[in-house]
């Protein structure tokens, strides 16, 4: 990057040198022309600088033209004849290179702006096209958006949009939302790839006032199956979690208490939201036989511990369990999972 920004600054130096050296001969063919009464040719001369500056650098042609008028006809004042042909054929031609470098400095910053939006367009990381929102057929493509859907982008800008789309009731549905609300965003789809196999895409789109539709497409396959794996991943265990003969809770290590499974309400008869605002040290006949410091050190060192005590149902019902504690992570965070199985018929 570095490298790249001194080469554009040499090149901007060398630039501005190039157009200082021409504007230095042309005073110097002038102040010769006027005082050897050649008028007609010179002031054409002027319009060299003129160009190649508001070709490269639209921001500062426009001062340069003005000020170069006023050195043209400061050098016709001094140096020319006392002729008010001269003088009204130099206003002229002060007026023709302001009007010049005007133009060519707003077609410029016009062609700069362009490029700008070409590089955006074709180095995005997104897939971009666009396509007529009558007909559909699809006229600009990036390289991004053939490289996701795996066709050229020449073979892209022959295809209808239709063509890419697994479903034709989401695509009858997602044209209808465009052309009333003439603009989606995160859209999930499912669109096709040049091998006909499927893909699920996030696709914004916006319309135009000329009908236009811009496009941008990110492959979200892989995502979305990572998504769908935890999903069913969370559902398993859910149904393991929930399914236990045995109360699980899930708690800190001073035993606040961060989530329990169906059995722990139907052991102790507290609503899960009820468990989730206790300690397990309030769940205890004895607080001190449930977790005591001596109890937490033991887990921490050894990672688990086994040990039987009282707990106490919301009814007031006082029941023996053996408690089996395990430290693990929850959501990132150091934490114990505890299985309280009752054993009050063991002890009976």
């Amino acid at each position: 990057m570095k490298i790249a920004n001194n080469l554009v600054q040499q090149k901007t130096v060398f630039l501005f040198c190039v157009v200082a050296v021409l504007t230095i001969i042309l005073i110097q063919v002038s102040i010769f022309s006027l005082k050897n009464g050649v008028l007609d040719i010179f002031p054409f001369f002027y319009i060299l600088p003129i160009l190649i500056l508001a070709y490269y650098s639209p921001r500062y042609a426009i001062y340069f033209t003005v000020l170069l008028g006023w050195i043209f006809l400061a050098l016709v004042y001094l140096y020319g004849p006392a002729n008010i042909q001269l003088y009204a054929m130099s206003s002229a031609a002060f007026y023709i290179f302001v009007s010049i470098g005007i133009v060519i400095s707003a077609l410029s910053s016009q062609l700069v702006q362009e490029k700008k939006y070409r590089q955006i367009f074709e180095n995005s990381q997104s897939g971009i096209f666009t396509f007529n929102i009558g007909d559909r057929k699809i006229q600009e493509v990036n390289s991004q958006s053939a490289a996701i859907l795996e066709f050229s982008q020449e073979e892209l800008k022959t295809l209808l949009f239709s063509t890419l789309w697994f479903d034709e009731s989401s695509e009858n549905f997602f044209m209808k939302t465009l052309e009333t609300k003439r603009r989606i965003v995160d859209c999930e789809v499912q669109l096709r790839k040049k091998d006909r196999t499927v893909i699920w895409a996030l696709v914004s789109a916006s319309a135009t006032d000329e009908g236009l539709v811009v496009c941008s497409v990110l492959d979200i396959t892989e995502r979305k199956r990572i998504k769908d794996d935890l999903i069913e991943s969370e559902l398993r265990y859910r149904t393991l979690f929930d399914g236990a003969s045995d109360a699980i809770f899930i708690h800190d290590v001073d035993g606040k208490i961060f989530e329990t499974n169906t059995m722990a309400s139907k052991y102790l008869g507290f609503t899960k939201r009820e468990l989730m605002q206790m300690h397990m040290k309030d769940l205890a006949v004895n607080p001190s036989q449930q977790f005591s410091d001596q109890m937490t050190r033991d887990l921490l060192a050894r990672g688990h511990i086994l040990f039987s005590t009282e707990q106490r149902r919301k009814d007031g019902i006082v029941i023996h369990v053996e408690i089996s504690s395990r430290t693990t992570e929850y959501f990132g965070m150091h934490a114990v999972i505890s299985i309280v199985r009752d054993i009050s018929g063991r002890t009976t």
